[in-house]
């Protein structure tokens, strides 16, 4: 973090005033982050504007992004992995304030008067993340395996489906147990 960064912040006094914090933080002074991640090299940029919407709705109004460096889970390497984040937040007070605004505002509970940055940017980065980070087919170091093994699984696909068309050697068994006459009970 720079001498300069301050990680604690009223966002109701800064939405009351109108203000716009703007910097950059350490991928590696993320705590929540770091352990997602394969590599802790990097900044996280972010610019956020609080203010106040024609309802009065204190909020915030900012992007954040980065590049994270995360594991490809179909080869297991290292991968880039761009954020960029559009965030919309809506300043509340309490859960059930929370539940009381608009679509399209995600909440931001402040339960005193001061928040974190630290933690605003890390949910922000944590809800950006993939569940399952891969490369595309292209771009991946397996990604020959992958379309060589998708190719076989369709030939064998075919194979299945031109053996299924002949004649089943047991159909005539079946056609010779409808012929036969049921035994009658006298």
């Amino acid at each position: 973090m720079s001498d300069s960064f301050t990680d604690v912040i009223e966002p109701f006094a800064l939405a009351r005033q109108g203000r716009t914090i703007e910097g950059k933080i350490a991928v590696a002074d993320l705590p929540r982050v770091v352990p997602l991640l394969r590599s802790v090299d990097g900044d996280v940029e972010y610019s956020l504007h609080f203010d106040s919407d024609e309802a009065g709705i204190p909020r915030i109004r900012g992007k954040v992004s980065s590049t994270l460096i995360v594991q490809c889970q179909r080869c297991m390497e290292d991968m880039e992995y761009p954020v960029s984040v559009k965030t919309r937040l809506g300043i509340v007070a309490s859960k059930e304030a929370a539940e009381k605004l608009p679509d399209n505002y995600e909440p931001l509970v402040v339960t005193g008067e001061e928040t974190s940055i630290v933690s605003l940017l890390e949910d922000e980065l944590i809800l950006a993340l993939p569940i399952v980070a891969m490369h595309e087919i292209e771009d991946c170091p397996q990604g020959d395996a992958i379309i060589n093994n998708a190719d076989h699984v369709k030939d064998a696909e075919r194979e299945n489906t031109a053996s299924s068309a002949r004649e089943n050697p047991f159909a005539i068994l079946a056609q010779l147990k409808k012929t036969q006459p049921e035994d009658s009970a006298d």
